[in-house]
């Protein structure tokens, strides 16, 4: 198996196998190429398969430039006030005991016990 440059080819039909085929020939062998479509154009490194030539898919993103890094707003200070103490009395609550009715029980008791009396 041997390898050759990078070259483009075009699909220009399906074979009765299902392989994709090339309408370029290279040294008078048909192209295969694996999951091809009818019409799509590829860059491809040939691999010699002794009757024809079996396309692998060149990998562009070793070629292409790397991304600018991206400049965006200054988030630094998000989210700082909310950990100021002024910001703790924006709301009042108080905190209330729970209601108790004549047997010094609470609501949350009472129900409980009632449901666990039940018949199931």
């Amino acid at each position: 198996m041997v390898a050759t440059p990078t070259q483009s080819v075009t699909i220009d039909r399906i074979s009765n196998a299902g392989n994709a085929i090339a309408q370029q020939q290279h040294d008078g062998k048909t192209v295969h190429v694996p999951a091809g479509e009818v019409g799509q154009t590829y860059d491809v490194r040939l691999v010699d398969q002794g009757g024809y030539f079996e396309a692998r898919l060149v990998d562009k993103t070793e070629e292409t430039q790397p991304r600018q890094p991206r400049i965006g707003p200054d988030t630094s200070d998000i989210g700082k006030d909310l950990l100021k103490s002024s910001r703790d009395q924006s709301h009042s609550f108080e905190v209330r005991p729970s209601i108790i009715d004549d047997s010094g029980d609470t609501r949350g008791q009472k129900r409980r016990r009632w449901l666990s009396r039940r018949k199931m």
